[in-house]
């Protein structure tokens, strides 16, 4: 039997967060009693990922001592303000050399849940045994992409090369022989924070899947 295909998560808690307002980033933000980067951080370790890499930069502390007691790795990301391309190639360069494929975490998306991060490992592991196909999986709903978005190692090395505001989401259009659409039964895992004052619309929006 095939050995399991290793995956790292890296979460993507680096950012100022400038469009969300105020003084306080978007992965600090309290959310049902804890910051938005535990809570995302949680589902991560829940899902059962070989390793946990968070990404800081701004308010590093803070978001550290958001963790704490938690089985992650934080990798500083001194770049940070040249834009999230650097908190990706920082989390990457961390990643273990035995990993086959990384999925990348926003911590901006409330009711992103474990169930939709074990669908993701399972679509890369059920269609990556090739060369070709099954290399980028990402979630959709009624035809609407979203995040996180897992890749397969062979894209690491363009992932590191993006620059700027650029993510991985910018390889989808590029590669799309390579990619595998995970459907989703509901949105809201899908729904984000864009501003502080976004807490009401996700709310009246949708409610939390069950088990959130």
């Amino acid at each position: 039997m095939a050995a399991r295909a290793r995956i790292s998560a890296v979460l993507l808690a680096a950012g100022r967060s400038t469009r969300f307002g105020g003084d306080q980033p978007k992965q600090l933000y309290p959310w049902e009693g804890e910051p938005l980067v535990r809570r995302t951080a949680r589902a991560a370790l829940a899902a059962g990922f070989d390793e946990l890499l968070v990404v800081v930069g701004h308010r590093s502390r803070e978001v550290e001592a958001a963790l704490a007691g938690m089985a992650v790795k934080v990798v500083a990301n001194p770049r940070f303000a040249e834009g999230k391309a650097s908190s990706v190639a920082a989390g990457l360069a961390a990643v273990s050399p035995r990993s086959a494929a990384a999925v990348f975490l926003p911590c901006d998306q409330p009711w992103l849940d474990t169930e939709l991060l074990l669908g993701l490992a399972e679509a890369y592991r059920l269609t990556s045994a090739g060369s070709t196909g099954g290399g980028i999986v990402v979630p959709s709903f009624e035809g609407r992409r979203g995040a996180p978005v897992l890749f397969d190692r062979r894209f690491f090395a363009e992932l590191s090369r993006l620059q700027g505001e650029e993510g991985g989401r910018d390889l989808l259009s590029r590669h799309p022989e390579q990619l595998v659409e995970l459907e989703l039964e509901s949105e809201a895992p899908l729904l984000d924070l864009d501003a502080a004052e976004d807490e009401n619309r996700l709310r009246r929006e949708r409610q939390p899947p069950s088990g959130a």
